[in-house]
């Protein structure tokens, strides 16, 4: 499949877009691994910087097959690859969804529903959705410097009441090795959106190229994960922030600027958190649609849209939480999406093959 130059991305915008959409993610999962020793993190995010290091180059060499679902794998296998892809950010979205209207409702807007936010979120997401590509990545390409400008300064104006005695403590912790497999496992299972860059670089300029970019987003969210979970454990200590539900925020709300003549510069972090999740939320439903189109089920965008607004605002009523998408990341997505991506170089490389020997065929019988 060919696409003009606005269905393009250079590899710039590529970084900018993963990483302003994977930065929300980031630090909103830092609840998932509070149990873990932080020498059990370092460890377990340097295995996963690596492992979706040696993925990358596996992610340029299949982009092609991704292009375009049915031509490459068939019509009824395409259509399952895409509606299996379609189905884990139908989901994201809900849990999205919900998620950034608890925050607006907690920290910004009090006195309004949380129904008439989701779909306010909803009807703002879905008008960016035929937006091209390249409106996107120039979205984050401007707005990444901004976000990382303000929460690695209210990162920085926290360190100045660290203390180092429960970093000591926690470095005594001893680390097993079914603990490092269990951290590595749930990390990539946060980082699951990684599996959608061979769809994405099929509109990226000079794509055989761009492992620096994927990478780069990688490593950049994965050392923020780190400096907050380090942060925590030097500020508030272990059992400071283990029963708390968005404990990054918290922390962030006794930060104040020297003087007091701001008092709540908490709203740079909550704000940027926000933007954060609000554009990974519109992502998804732009590529939602994107896929959609790739594997001839374009009729179905409507569809999925709406389904999602309106299971997220009966989400609470219909027994859906967090919790049940978690299980289904873990023990559904996170296992899927691999086998997907290593059947589909097999299957594409025996196409390939294939087309070569007919090819070869053809030229000898002439």
């Amino acid at each position: 499949m060919k696409y003009t130059e606005n269905e393009t991305i250079s590899q710039k915008q590529l970084f900018s877009q993963a990483s302003v959409s994977m930065l929300g993610l980031s630090l909103m999962a830092v609840p998932e691994f509070m149990r873990f020793s932080l020498k059990t993190m370092i460890f377990g995010l340097v295995l996963t910087g690596l492992f979706f290091w040696v993925q990358s180059i596996y992610f340029v060499r299949i982009c092609p097959c991704y292009a375009r679902l049915c031509t490459s794998f068939g019509n009824w296998v395409g259509k399952l690859f895409g509606f299996i892809y379609v189905s884990y950010l139908w989901f994201s979205q809900v849990v999205l969804l919900c998620l950034i209207a608890d925050l607006a409702n907690y920290y910004f807007i009090e006195r309004i529903d949380k129904s008439w936010l989701i779909l306010l979120t909803g009807i703002v997401c879905v008008i960016g959705m035929y937006q091209n590509v390249e409106k996107r990545g120039r979205i984050g390409e401007i707005i990444l410097p901004v976000i990382l400008f303000f929460i690695l300064f209210m990162l920085f104006l926290a360190f100045r009441d660290f203390s180092f005695e429960e970093i000591i403590r926690e470095s005594r912790r001893k680390m097993t090795l079914r603990e490092l497999a269990e951290a590595f496992y749930k990390i990539v299972c946060l980082f699951l959106p990684v599996y959608f860059f061979p769809f994405i670089l099929n509109q990226t300029k000079r794509n055989t190229s761009a492992k620096k970019s994927m990478n780069g987003s990688i490593c950049l969210n994965l050392g923020i994960l780190l400096l907050a979970l380090f942060l925590l454990l030097g500020l508030l200590g272990r059992e400071g922030y283990m029963h708390k539900k968005y404990p990054m925020i918290d922390l962030m709300s006794g930060v104040n600027l020297s003087g007091d003549f701001f008092q709540r510069s908490d709203l740079f972090w909550s704000g940027s958190l926000l933007f954060c999740l609000f554009y990974l939320c519109g992502s998804i439903f732009f590529y939602q649609h994107e896929l959609l189109k790739r594997c001839r089920l374009e009729q179905g965008t409507w569809i999925a849209y709406t389904s999602a607004v309106l299971f997220s605002v009966f989400a609470g009523k219909l027994g859906f939480s967090f919790e049940t998408y978690r299980t289904l990341v873990r023990y559904g997505y996170g296992i899927v999406f691999p086998v997907l991506i290593l059947a589909a170089g097999i299957w594409y490389k025996r196409r390939k093959m294939g087309r070569r020997e007919q090819i070869h065929e053809e030229n000898t019988d002439k």
